[in-house]
């Protein structure tokens, strides 16, 4: 990069010239251009300012001119090759003549070109012949004088081969000359040369397209954009308005006139010309001819400058013109790369249009703050309003306007079809009503009409959720296709063009590297997307009245499918017929095979997929694991409801692929971060101009700058340390869909538990009976722990209320429905002409085993909290309806006077014990008042569960897992409040918040419940209802910090609460939350997440809404791709939550860590840049080569590698880059980075040895910028900085409370200990053969052996010093390599001791960042 320094020498003379061309141009823009030039290329030294170079010796004695060692001379030109000297002559085999361009023929053509021409030099008069090129001449300058140099060496080389008065370069010398060339002249620079014609004619006609076309663009769309306000733009509003004035009816069917609301966007239409189809093209070819004419001036400048007459600064001033325009052009690409598609088309309406153009608002970011500051508001300010003026404040997206086989017009958006409506003219998306009750959809039993099918297809689209993976090369094309690469292989340019190649390769490769890295990590995500999402196979269809098998593509919303055991769900859908287990948990996360059973006709109940209507509802992505038809020979049919991504499953499969920006803190603040690097690069620009001059080797420096100090790995460190953790989630049996959410986990605050499965064993223990008896006053029996004890009409009622079956010898069903079977010990068969029969166990000899029949069933719904069923017991030959349900709904439905009086007395007292309390109902039909079976049949639910009586309590144990008290205690020491939704009873839940620690110990509980004679929620004392019955919670509140206090609520409470906007106010305090319905558990969720960042687990089933709405849910589900949340685990224990928090505060912190070591890195360069400007000096390419591709590179892999901490400490770690402890840190290390080379230099400047051989730029060939390094200013330099590479990841590598010790993160120890082994040798060694690859304490061979040393046996190349090494005296190396450690030692100690010791302590007092008031 120091190649320009050369040419200062003769740059004036240049200057004369082309100040005398712009004097005779009769062109003004050719002068005011060409002064623009004159001025910005000015004359450039390289001087140290501060000191003056080998003045004085360290007694205040006045230098000696310094010796020369092994200075080579030119190569020797002759008249007469008997003139060369006797080692240096060239001889020929006989018969062949020595030719001038210094090779031997039998013959010497007059057209030979003389290997001692010059180029750009005159040519040579006479014959002139080189003599041997293999001996080169080496020669010791005494006295040596860099102002005198060129002919103080000529004098001594002549010396030296015995001759006398040989010039330098001459057309005709007289005997001999020396081979330097003088500077090229192929003329004066006019401007008009063939390059300038080729430039200016191809700017000349990319400003031409680019304005031409955007006025003919905005001639032909002002009347579009005039009248566009007569088309309406599609959003919410236009739905709501549209839908009452006129819905959009293909075929006269209301089935097709719903429309799905979707959010505010504006459609644009745009079509394609001739004109702008060959402007496109002109564009693209303009794009390549960006590269081409790169690639052409960088070739030139490699060719000695031919196309601009050998002038090296005119062909460096150009590039540098090219080069702003070349990063512009490809910047503004990057930016505006969403809207370039139809930049060359006409907008134009709908009707006419072949493409459209989806224009979204941003998303919302949610930014995961630890507070907000005016700087950041004041970034995000600006960021916002560039955004609004350049129109990047909407996500847009161009999408292909297709035809449907009959005409209708649509377009995909986000795997959705948007279907065009001539009479409204929008394109809008639709949903098929079918029916909105059970009934209504239970009676579309004959499917749809081929005819029917068609138009509905040309709707919705087929039945497939297609989605994109690019092949690895489109990826990588996308990957390079942003901003921050298209800055740094702009950069590359300045590499690549001014003889930086090999450091250009070596930065090319990080770079290659890091995006292989973020390519590769979001590929195998993407494609674990796409194997979920996507999904054919072939099915029974009943179309036009007949089964057909077809492809699940071809399903639509009202078609019948035949249900086949072993295959996957393809749709959303009703059940119509027969009996189905499901297995959700890839979906849903429930754990086990759910039983689905059909609508009834006579049910007018709404329908609800996920809530009352999910025990008949089949989801797409389930597996049907047993399909048994109610009639012999029948078919078990289903409804198809939802397609495509309508289905729950094609909704989360959107979220997925199309998600929320989230973006934390940190993410923010590393704008500010790089800005304030390129403020430093500037600073640098400063002080080359201030050190050198100005110029264009101060603007390579800048630009050079720029590019070192912010790293290319940085996009690639945040991804780098998720996969990391992902990987070490995965080892634990946790899944991880959605890699930035494990960040989240490490800032998660609030972690809400269901409690059945999760807190709890996953299997309810029976735990008995306790039956009611109806004399004068019903009174509870003595608790029974055996069935066989029980009363018959009880043990009926266990053996039949419920919807247990049978598959491969297994009962599937609802765990409680399952233990409560087993326990009554009856049978049930495989075959029955009912819904299902039991036969009783015959545990006694004689005894009576006539079965029972059950006749009808109305499920378990969550939102009615009980379930029925009507059974014919054949022995007595009456019918039971027999109604189970919580404790508190069956008294409720039961007649009050079969309540006993301490009915809440005994359930709450059985509650407060752990019990799971479910209660029996029952009565007795007599069929010939109902019309026999038949007549019975078209009972409804309501009917069924009337006028029941209490027949008494089911008891299960509710027993709490083992581990879950020292996990739950894990969480809480690691300040995350734990909370449980559950959809048991309060006092259950208290019972299990109590036991497993999540309540606060000797806390006073108080539960609220909805009272509805006063209206209004009641506080009571858990343990003292009686006492305490109606108290003021605020008072208990006020006192808590004296008397904790915990809260528990009912669901009817929560809800009334909510109501009233009160829930807030309690939020924080309440720890139980009971009796809650899924959308009450989404809802609740929902309310933590106003307050902080909320995890959610839940073992599945009514789990699923809140798993989903969470930031951070993980679902205890066996399915290992199960999408219902982004982490699911198979480990069904609470300690996977801890270790997912666990790893997710370590990943944060080691994220920080990652981004710091690059961010100290960017400091090194700028120091590194600092000093090798000041000296005029450099690093070695190989160096350079090293840091970049191994050093750094391994050691930003190695920082990722530091392992979780073994406990969870007491707070969360940093998001902020600009915190306080952050910015001490950061600036403390730039300070005693600064302080190590600072000192380093003082000691160098204190040595006898450097006194009188610091580097004199003007004594070498500053244009072999890549030997800057040979001296001992770059040597301490390089090794300083090398140290500081090396140890800056050591220093971030301290895990504080979130990692483990140092010494775990065995890859980075061992790196660094193996660096820094390898930097010690380098300083440390003699020279040899290691130390020589790289220019440390190495030298010109000969010159080494004149002081003693042995050289390696390798080639090396000559010093460009007149000292001719720079070995440093043994003495000094031990005393820098001390220096060095010490240093290193201080900066460990610093971060260690002083940055997370007390000066954290310190600023958390000083600067204490809000966090949120809550009590674990």
């Amino acid at each position: 990069m120091y190649k320009e320094l050369n040419d200062s020498f003769t740059f004036l003379n240049f200057i004369k010239k082309l100040r005398f061309v712009l004097y005779l141009s009769k062109m003004k823009a050719l002068k005011i251009s060409g002064f623009i030039v004159l001025y910005v290329l000015s004359t450039t030294w390289a001087y140290p300012k501060f000191n003056a170079v080998n003045d004085k010796d360290l007694q205040g004695n006045k230098c000696p001119l310094p010796t020369y060692y092994s200075y080579p001379c030119p190569s020797l030109c002759v008249r007469d090759i008997s003139t060369c000297p006797a080692e240096a002559r060239p001889s020929c085999p006989s018969g062949q003549t020595f030719c001038v361009d210094g090779t031997c023929r039998e013959s010497c053509p007059a057209s030979l070109t003389s290997a001692c021409a010059c180029p750009g030099a005159p040519d040579l008069t006479v014959p002139v012949y080189p003599c041997s090129q293999s001996f080169q001449l080496s020669v010791n300058i005494i006295g040596f004088n860099a102002d005198n140099k060129t002919e103080q060496s000529a004098e001594v080389c002549t010396h030296a081969v015995n001759l006398t008065n040989i010039p330098t370069w001459s057309p005709s010398p007289e005997t001999a000359m020396w081979l330097e060339c003088p500077t090229p002249d192929y003329g004066q620079i006019t401007f008009k040369e063939d390059v300038f014609i080729a430039l200016f004619t191809y700017y000349g006609s990319c400003l031409v397209l680019l304005v031409g076309w955007s006025l003919l663009k905005y001639i032909r769309e002002k009347p579009v954009k005039d009248n566009f306000n007569k088309i309406k733009e599609l959003h919410t509003e236009d739905y709501e308005q549209n839908s009452k004035e006129k819905g959009f009816d293909a075929s006269d069917d209301d089935d097709l006139s719903t429309i799905e609301e979707e959010d505010a966007m504006n459609v644009y239409g745009y079509k394609r010309t001739l004109i702008g189809t060959i402007a496109a093209i002109l564009f693209f070819i303009q794009t390549i001819g960006q590269i081409a004419y790169m690639v052409m001036i960088t070739y030139d400048y490699y060719n000695g400058n031919l196309m601009f007459r050998g002038f090296t600064v005119v062909n460096t001033g150009t590039f540098m013109g090219m080069w702003y325009i070349y990063f512009i052009w490809f910047a503004c690409l990057t930016i505006f790369k969403s809207r370039l598609p139809n930049f060359f088309r006409i907008r134009c309406a709908y009707d006419q249009g072949q493409y459209v153009q989806v224009e979204r608002k941003e998303p919302n970011q949610i930014f995961l703050d630890d507070g907000s500051d005016v700087v950041m508001d004041f970034v995000r300010y600006l960021e916002r309003l560039s955004k609004k003026i350049v129109g990047l404040d909407v996500v847009v997206t161009s999408a292909p306007i297709n035809m449907t086989s009959k005409g209708k017009k649509y377009f995909i958006y986000q795997c959705t079809r948007y279907v065009y409506d001539p009479s409204s003219q929008l394109f809008r998306p639709h949903q098929i009503e079918l029916g909105s009750t059970h009934a209504e959809l239970a009676s579309l039993t004959n499917g749809l009409t081929t005819e029917e099918a068609e138009e509905r297809q040309e709707l919705i689209g087929s039945n497939f959720i297609a989605v994109y993976v690019p092949n690895f090369a489109v990826a990588m094309f996308r990957e390079f296709a942003s901003f921050f690469y298209i800055y740094q292989f702009s950069v590359l340019w300045l590499f690549y063009y001014y003889n930086y190649w090999q450091v250009g390769v070596a930065d090319t490769g990080v770079i290659l590297i890091s995006a292989t890295v973020k390519v590769v990590v979001r590929l195998t995500s993407e494609r674990r997307i796409k194997k979920m999402a996507e999904f054919t196979d072939k099915i029974n269809i009943l179309r036009d009245g007949r089964w057909s098998e077809k492809s699940t593509a071809e399903l639509l919303p009202g078609d019948i499918f035949e249900v086949i055991e072993g295959k996957t769900t393809p749709c959303d859908g009703a059940v119509l017929t027969g009996n189905v287990v499901a297995d959700e948990s890839s979906l849903t996360g429930e754990p086990l095979p759910i039983r689905k059973f059909p609508l009834r006709q006579d049910d007018n109940t709404i329908y609800e997929p996920m809530t009352t209507s999910k025990i008949s509802t089949l989801f797409a992505g389930t597996i049907l694991s047993q399909a048994q038809p109610t009639t012999p020979g029948g078919k078990v049919t289903a409804l198809v409801t939802k397609t495509g991504t309508a289905t729950d499953k094609g909704e989360l499969v959107k979220k997925i692929l199309f998600p929320t920006r989230v973006s934390f803190i940190f993410n923010e603040q590393i704008k500010i971060v790089i800005l304030i690097l390129l403020c430093c690069s500037m600073v640098c620009l400063a002080a080359g101009v201030w050190l050198v001059g100005g110029g264009t080797s101060a603007w390579f420096y800048s630009m050079y700058a720029i590019s070192q100090l912010v790293s290319p790995l940085l996009p690639a460190a945040l991804v780098i340390g998720q996969s990391v953790t992902a990987g070490r989630l995965r080892q634990k049996n946790i899944f991880c869909v959605d890699l930035p959410r494990i960040l989240m986990a490490g800032k998660v605050q609030l972690f809400c538990f269901d409690k059945t499965g999760t807190l709890t064993k996953e299997g309810l223990e029976f735990y008995g009976t306790q039956s009611v008896t109806n004399t004068d006053k019903p009174i509870f029996e003595s608790h029974i722990l055996e069935t066989e004890s029980t009363p018959r009409l009880m043990q009926i009622g266990l053996a039949t209320c419920h919807a247990v079956t049978v598959l491969n010898d297994q009962f599937i069903g609802n765990p409680v429905d399952i233990e409560m079977f087993r326990s009554s010990k009856w049978k049930l068969e495989e075959k029955s002409d009912y819904v299902d029969t039991v036969t009783p166990p015959m545990t006694k000899p004689g005894m009576s085993a006539e079965p029972v029949h059950i006749i009808k069933r109305f499920e378990f719904v969550h939102a009615r909290m009980s379930m029925s069923v009507a059974v014919l017991d054949t022995l007595e030959n009456k019918v039971h309806i027999f109604v189970k349900g919580a404790y508190e709904k069956i008294k409720d439905i039961s007649n009050p006077e079969s309540i006993p009086h301490d009915y809440d007395i005994i359930t709450a007292n059985l509650a407060k014990q752990g019990c799971y309390v479910l209660a029996f109902a029952h009565r007795e039909i007599d069929l010939e008042v109902v019309g026999g079976l038949e007549g019975f049949k078209d009972w409804t639910r309501e009917q069924m569960e009337e006028n029941v009586n209490c027949l008494g309590l089911i008891l299960f144990k509710n027993q709490l897992k083992e581990d879950t008290a020292e996990n739950i205690a894990e969480l809480k020491q690691g300040d995350t409040r734990t909370t449980m939704i559950t959809g048991d009873t309060a006092l259950t839940g208290v019972y299990i918040a109590r036991q497993c620690g999540m309540c606060l110990s000797n806390s006073k509980v108080l539960l609220g419940d909805y009272n509805k004679e006063t209206g209004r929620v009641i506080w009571s004392d858990v343990d003292e209802p009686e006492l305490f019955s109606d108290i003021n919670v605020d008072e208990y509140l006020l006192n808590k910090d004296h008397t904790p206090v915990e809260l528990a609520v009912t669901g009817k409470a929560f809800q009334w609460l909510t109501d009233q906007n009160l829930i807030r106010k309690y939020l924080l305090d309440i720890r139980v939350f009971a009796r809650m319905t899924p959308n009450g558990k989404v809802q609740c969720v929902q309310l933590h997440m106003e307050r902080g960042i909320t995890a959610m687990t839940g073992d599945g089933g009514n789990d699923c809404g809140a798993l989903r709405a969470a930031h951070v849910g993980i679902a205890m589900s066996d399915a290992e791709a199960s999408i219902v949340s982004p982490f699911s685990t198979s480990v069904r224990s609470v300690q996977s939550c801890v270790e997912l928090i666990r790893q997710g505060r370590a990943a944060l912190a080691t994220s920080i860590n990652g981004y710091k070591y690059l961010i100290l890195y960017g400091q090194i360069m700028f120091m590194l840049k600092f000093f090798t400007f000041y000296f005029s000096v450099t690093m070695s390419q190989e160096l350079w080569i090293l840091v970049d591709v191994l050093i750094t590179v391994l050691l930003t892999w190695a920082v990722s590698q530091s392992k979780a901490a073994t406990h969870l400490a007491d707070q969360r770690p940093t998001a902020r880059l600009l915190g306080p402890q952050t910015l001490a840190s950061g600036f403390g290390l730039a300070g005693l980075n600064w302080l190590t080379i600072s000192m380093a230099y003082k000691l160098l400047f204190a040595q006898d040895f450097y006194a009188c051989n610091m580097f004199d730029s003007k004594a070498v060939d500053m244009s072999k910028w890549w030997l800057l390094s040979d001296n001992y200013e770059g040597e301490v330099l390089a090794m300083v900085c090398l140290f500081l590479f090396i140890n800056n990841a050591a220093v971030f590598n301290f895990g504080y409370k979130f990692r483990q010790s140092f010494w775990k993160n065995y890859s980075l120890v061992f790196l660094w200990i193996l660096y820094l082994i390898f930097a010690s040798y380098w300083l440390l060694a003699d020279p040899n053969l290691f130390g020589c690859a790289f220019r440390f304490n190495c030298g010109t061979k000969e010159v080494l052996e004149q002081f003693g040393y042995t050289p390696p046996s390798t080639y090396v190349t000559p010093y460009n010093i007149p000292l001719g090494h720079n070995v440093l005296p043994k003495e000094f190396r031990w005393k820098l390599w001390g220096l060095i450690i010490g240093m290193l030692c201080v900066e460990l100690v610093y971060e260690k001791v002083i940055v997370l010791g007390f000066i954290h302590t310190f600023l958390a007092k000083k600067f204490p960042v809000t966090r949120l008031k809550k009590t674990v």
